[in-house]
């Protein structure tokens, strides 16, 4: 082949336009890059850096968008030229399409998020049957019977006892029922008969 025909081909290459999703892609890598850049510096407006810093974050955001191109596998100098030749179309589907990138990547986000950080949703069990068991423990006991406990847990019968004066709570017999439990109270007021006054 001759130079004059490579030269050519490349010619033809070169000038053959980005097709929309490769330019989308490229267009999302480089927004995520200068937003880097950006959270870098606090996400300060340009007029509330100084000027010291202003010109550093230009640099910072020229090496970004430079190293988001590469990464890409695009020349900079054809992205470039590839924005200016842009057709009202093409340039609608683009950022169509970037939209579409961004609403995947925020959906991603909140289900990462969603799945690592909050708390799941506790199911309630409304009775028991057959395809829907209670699981008492995981592992058995080393006899081999299921525990089942009868009335209030240890510390709230204590408490219980406690409050209402009786002296084994005291004692250390937390399962103790109080000791006028069984004792006849005397009622209030005298008289026969259980009926409402009026």
């Amino acid at each position: 082949m001759s130079l004059s025909l490579v030269s050519l081909c490349l010619a033809l290459v070169v000038d053959e336009p980005m097709a929309p999703e490769k330019a989308a892609q490229v267009e999302r890598a480089e927004q995520k890059a200068q937003a880097e850049v950006s959270a870098k510096y606090g996400n300060k407006k340009p007029t509330e850096l100084s000027k010291e810093e202003r010109k550093a974050l230009d640099k910072d955001m020229a090496d970004a968008s430079k190293a988001a191109l590469q990464k890409e596998g695009v020349d900079p100098k054809q992205w470039a030229r590839e924005s200016l030749k842009k057709g009202r179309d093409d340039y609608a589907k683009t950022k169509e399409l970037v939209k579409e990138a961004e609403q995947k990547d925020k959906a991603a986000e909140a289900a990462k998020k969603a799945g690592d950080g909050a708390p799941k949703e506790i199911e309630i069990q409304r009775g028991v049957t057959d395809d829907n068991p209670v699981v008492l423990d995981e592992k058995p006991n080393e006899d081999g019977t299921i525990p089942v406990e009868k009335g209030l847990p240890p510390d709230a019968q204590r408490e219980l006892n406690e409050a209402n004066g009786d002296e084994n709570a005291a004692a250390g017999n937390p399962n103790a029922p109080p000791a006028d439990l069984y004792e006849a109270k005397p009622g209030k007021g005298g008289g026969k008969g259980g009926g409402k006054r009026r």
